[in-house]
């Protein structure tokens, strides 16, 4: 894998510059397109600049941090903005960033379509490359038409003059992207990329892709054929669901994973990101703060939900359960007989801790359990792992790298295999208005078989007033945190007036008087549940919100519009 990486940095160079026609001559001590595309090893070579748009802020950042999983950083920052309805038109962060950013790597890709016939290749043999290239060009073009809606499609290196046209159509979009991806399934091997080739997008794969795209923008019936296809017939299966998180199961050094269908590869030394610091860091703030909301919504072992919760907001015929403590007087009562796949994604009281000094009443000496929630109002100094909402990300921690900049080399999913059966079951409930029992196992079940939990059943779900849309949409938040589609899934379901421009809270008020002494945000008091607010929204006189008349498209950059007033504006935003 470092041989790959290392192959980056040179061909980036040549991908990154646009054709020279200075003087009609090639330069004769650099490469150019007119003389590189010889051979497969440099469509080897310039296929992985491409792989690299499945990075980090894409997969977390944009796609999770601007929705309700979790707020980044403090208050102020720009992707926390986003889900509280406190952004301007004119942020340069994260509309302006984003765009020119996807864009970029768009021109990555076009590029290397544009010219990678020129190699003298098997026709066969590079169409695979370029197959794999169209699929990662869906994703970035999925991502823009989510939170943009109509885009430019430019689908070649375009000259300046031809830089400055209106958006398309997001249908028109979409129907490029299935046209695409259709191509690309039937060009890729059918077998799992391993051994040398580990990391590579297969046919599988790029189904997947066509099948997220279609599910997003509504072509369920489409949904459901690519997603049941590849239930019965690809090599992919459930594995381990904590493991593939974590660097034991990346899939080059434990091909044992057959879960991770598309993911962003990452090696020591050569590519890293800093997920495990920002989630669980013993010298600071931590950025990634996982959503009350979150913590709330995971059912108990029973398959009753602990508390109505959003779900069911303002609901009082919910059948909850027993096994729940309601209200919490304590803050391991938010952890007891839940979800398995509670304690595989958020620290538990128990767990063993990379976090430094926790929120137990000593101060200075590092914790080896974690037991309290660490708020740096009520404990001074960064000797530990200072929290805004008093929860923590385990997925994706590795505890041998919390504390350590940027180290981090566990692969991050773009896509798993339960995303598809999720697809499945919210395409054939999207035609059909419900699913069977024996749809619901063919799916739904699969997953919580595979964790131990309490399998979801019709007649139960009846008896306990509690409807299968609301629990599709729950297990998808449940099995999916961090996979990179919060956002687009909010926004789907028209959920945004619900989820969005919410407070930003920790636990109840009682939790924090009986376990650490006192409210850490008293100035900012409790919402209408009993839980501390660190930031208030506007129900309790605070700046957070959602219009629905505008906040379900993004802005278009304002430095983008500036440049090319063609592309116009999305519907509530200034001119």
């Amino acid at each position: 894998m470092k041989k790959i990486y290392k192959y980056i940095l040179a061909v980036v160079v040549l991908l990154s510059t646009s054709c020279s026609d200075f003087l009609d001559r090639y330069p004769q001590d650099s490469i150019t397109n007119e003389t590189y595309w010889k051979n497969e090893e440099q469509l080897r070579a310039a296929l992985y600049p491409c792989y690299e748009a499945f990075y980090k802020d894409f997969i977390i950042n944009w796609s999770e941090c601007c929705a309700e999983t979790c707020m980044w950083g403090n208050i102020t920052s720009g992707l926390s903005k986003v889900s509280g309805g406190k952004h301007a038109y004119t942020d340069g962060f994260p509309f302006t960033t984003y765009w020119e950013q996807a864009y970029g790597y768009i021109f990555v890709c076009n590029n290397f379509l544009d010219n990678y016939n020129r190699a003298e290749v098997d026709q066969d043999v590079k169409d695979v490359y370029a197959a794999e290239v169209k699929v990662i060009r869906s994703y970035l073009y999925f991502l823009l038409t989510t939170f943009w809606g109509d885009v430019p499609w430019v689908d070649h290196v375009i000259t300046a003059e031809e830089a400055y046209v209106p958006r398309d159509n997001r249908d028109v979009v979409i129907d490029h992207l299935m046209d695409d991806l259709t191509w690309a399934a039937s060009k890729l091997p059918r077998e799992r990329q391993l051994g040398e080739n580990v990391g590579r997008i297969d046919r599988w794969g790029a189904l997947a892709m066509q099948a997220r795209i279609a599910l997003q923008n509504g072509r369920y019936e489409l949904a459901a054929s690519l997603s049941k296809e590849i239930i019965d017939k690809s090599p992919y299966k459930l594995y381990d669901y904590g493991m593939v998180y974590q660097p034991e199961g990346d899939t080059e050094i434990n091909p044992d994973n057959t879960e991770s269908m598309i993911y962003s590869v990452y090696v020591p030394d050569v590519r890293t990101h800093n997920v495990s610091n920002e989630s669980c860091c013993p010298v600071d703030y931590i950025r990634l703060n996982p959503a009350k909301s979150l913590v709330d919504a995971y059912l108990c072992t029973d398959g009753k939900p602990a508390k109505a919760g959003l779900e069911y907001y303002k609901r009082t015929d919910i059948v909850t359960s027993d096994l729940y403590t309601f209200p919490e007087e304590h803050y391991a009562d938010y952890f007891k007989n839940r979800d398995p796949r509670m304690y595989m994604t958020l620290y538990c009281p128990g767990d063993e801790w990379p976090g430094g000094d926790d929120g137990d009443a000593e101060t200075k000496k590092p914790n080896k359990t974690f037991n309290l929630p660490r708020f740096l109002p009520l404990q001074a100094g960064n000797n530990g792992a200072n929290a805004r909402t008093g929860f923590y990300f385990k997925k994706y921690n590795d505890k041998q790298i919390a504390g350590n900049y940027n180290l981090s080399h566990n692969n991050l999913n773009v896509l798993r295999y339960p995303e598809v059966l999720l697809i499945y079951a919210e395409a054939m409930y999207q035609l059909n208005g419900t699913l069977t029992q024996d749809q619901i196992n063919y799916t739904i079940n699969k997953l919580r078989d595979r964790v131990g939990m309490h399998r979801m059943n019709l007649d139960e779900l009846k008896a306990w007033n509690l409807d299968l849309w609301t629990e599709i949409k729950r297990e998808r938040r449940i099995e999916m945190v961090l996979d990179g589609m919060r956002y687009a899934d909010v926004m789907r379901w028209r959920e945004g007036e619900l989820r969005f421009g919410r407070a930003i809270t920790g636990p109840s008020e009682r939790v924090c008087i009986n376990d650490l002494g006192a409210n850490p945000y008293p100035d900012t008091g409790v919402d209408e549940f009993g839980d501390i607010i660190y930031e208030k929204s506007r129900a309790e006189g605070g700046p957070r919100y959602f219009d629905p008349a505008v906040h379900y498209l993004w802005p278009v950059p304002y430095a983008e519009r500036i440049k090319n007033p063609l592309l116009g504006q999305n519907p509530g935003w200034p001119e």
